[in-house]
């Protein structure tokens, strides 16, 4: 099965997902494999105009199967809100597919992201505050949560529970007010 990778050698902003978009009709599955969600992209499919953050491009053609993959950090509230907004438009979004292995954003992540961008005074990155690069440092010291940990609610609090702990306490430390860990696992809890 051929294959065609389409990868961003800038900061991002290069016309990646266009490039995508016009390659899309030839193939049958279009896979993010890295990134959050920034500030997204436009894809215009005849008249009609859809923005993006994290679901690929591909899910506006039937023919496509959109994959999220393992290496996306995944702002669930974002996710479900991006879904919701294309089926309002009769999109099928039934054939997305998410890793299970994407590592998740949270609150904290998003507080995490402020506090340090702050803490650079003059010299800050310019980042989006999603909390995109937190999410990625959780990843590679291993102790982030994953997509799959959704899929047992009652053990799915429990991680939940001993990050945001972990994380109010740097948050803290940074100046930043803590967060109410009740109310982040209740959030989560209903999506």
């Amino acid at each position: 099965m051929p294959v065609t990778v389409v990868v961003g050698a800038q900061w991002g902003d290069e016309g990646k997902a266009k490039v995508i978009d016009l390659l899309a009709a030839e193939h049958t599955h279009v896979v993010r494999y890295q990134g959050g969600h920034n500030a997204g992209h436009t894809v215009v499919v005849g008249s009609e105009r859809y923005a993006l953050q994290l679901i690929p491009s591909g899910v506006l053609y039937p023919h496509i199967i959109p994959v999220i993959g393992n290496g996306v950090v995944v702002d669930l509230p974002t996710l479900f809100k991006e879904i919701d907004t294309l089926q309002s438009r009769d999109i099928d979004c039934s054939r997305l597919l998410v890793s299970s292995q994407c590592h998740l954003i949270f609150p904290w992540h998003q507080s995490l992201d402020a506090l340090y961008e702050q803490g650079r005074g003059d010299d800050r990155i310019g980042t989006t505050l999603k909390g995109i690069g937190p999410a990625y440092a959780d990843k590679a010291r291993r102790i982030g949560v994953r997509a799959g940990d959704v899929l047992d609610p009652a053990a799915f609090a429990n991680p939940v529970k001993v990050q945001a702990v972990a994380h109010n306490s740097e948050i803290t430390a940074l100046g930043g007010d803590a967060l109410d860990v009740d109310a982040v696992v209740a959030q989560f809890a209903e999506l």
